[in-house]
């Protein structure tokens, strides 16, 4: 729906992601592995905290619109219902 809509799209998701590759998108891929047992998703946290605060600023006063659109993307996906 993003590329019908001429929307740019990323995906941000670990290394291991087996499909990530498989669509035109921005991939924005990070390391998880501690060398340990288990993985952490610490670095995908930061990657998100950074991006949002790059979007806000460039962004600036437009983002109330921004918003009102994905409000209204959100409702065309039936991601949040009201009643």
């Amino acid at each position: 729906m993003a590329a019908e809509r001429r929307i740019a799209t990323a995906l941000v998701t670990d290394i291991w992601c087996p499909w990530a590759r498989d669509y035109p998108l921005d991939l924005l891929q990070v390391k998880t592995d501690t060398g340990h047992f288990w993985d952490s998703l610490a670095p995908i946290g930061c990657l998100f905290n950074l991006l949002l605060s790059a979007v806000v600023e460039r962004l600036g006063p437009s983002l109330s619109r921004r918003l009102a659109e994905n409000r209204a993307l959100q409702q065309e996906f039936g991601q949040f219902e009201r009643e």
